[in-house]
């Protein structure tokens, strides 16, 4: 008979998964269209605004269909997007957002 192979098993191999603690994670959520673009989009202008100013963000990608958007209507009244929150606040109206953007993140 040969010697049997010994294979490590898989479960030393893998890694411990680290939690970041929640003042690290993106406290700002884009509720924006599905468009897979940024630049079609009023939701694309402030996703590139976001990232120009380096802004760490998650994104959550709604349907085009208004009826279907019963977050957004319970954050703002209305089924219009694209909506910022940002830890309290929430803001709608790309062009509103863009100025809270600039005017919450300006370099001081």
């Amino acid at each position: 008979m040969s010697p049997r192979l010994r294979l490590p098993s898989l479960r030393l191999r893998r890694r411990a998964r680290v939690e970041r603690p929640p003042a690290v994670q993106a406290e700002v959520v884009l509720y924006r269209c599905p468009t897979p673009t940024n630049y079609l989009c009023p939701c694309g202008a402030v996703a590139r605004r976001l990232e120009k100013l380096g802004v760490a963000y998650r994104t959550e990608r709604l349907p085009y269909r208004r009826s279907s958007r019963p977050e957004i209507e319970e954050l703002t009244g209305q089924s219009r997007i694209p909506v910022l929150v940002d830890g309290d606040e929430v803001v709608h109206d790309s062009k509103r957002i863009l100025q809270y953007l600039d005017w919450s993140r300006r370099k001081r």
